[in-house]
């Protein structure tokens, strides 16, 4: 008995040592990403609350995404919750969130142009020393 006792602990020890090996050196390699969106004409940017910001690396074609704010604030998640994005180029895109079941489809409120990373014409440099990404949209008439 005390023979499968030691086993079940040094079995766990040597589990909880490797799972950070094995998860992911691949979260590691990211930078935090706090950025906020803001309309080019000022308006207010609380009506884009639920939207979704992607970015995608150009270099290497990694995607990370994060949800805007009642206040235009987002986080980008690229392996693990607000771990950021990893360095260098990348391209942005901008979505709504889905409909509601059963509800009216949401009026648009920025172009279209913004919902696809080879036509929105938004990008943003990654660097490690920084804090801050600042987007500014244009709004729908």
């Amino acid at each position: 008995m005390e023979r499968s006792y030691a086993l079940s602990v040094a079995t766990i020890l040597s589990m909880a040592l490797l799972a950070p090996a094995l998860s992911g050196c691949s979260g590691s390699k990211t930078v935090p990403v706090n950025g906020q969106v803001k309309f080019k004409d000022g308006s207010d940017i609380s009506v884009l609350a639920r939207y979704t910001v992607s970015l995608e690396s150009e270099a290497e074609k990694v995607s990370g995404a994060g949800e805007v704010a009642a206040d235009g604030k987002f986080k980008i998640t690229t392996y693990t919750l607000d771990d950021g994005a990893i360095p260098g180029r990348h391209r942005v895109a901008i979505t709504p969130p889905d409909p509601l079941p059963d509800g009216p489809p949401p009026k648009m409120l920025v172009p279209q142009k913004y919902r696809s990373f080879e036509t929105s014409g938004l990008t943003i440099d990654v660097k490690p020393e920084q804090k801050n990404v600042e987007l500014e949209l244009e709004r729908v008439p």
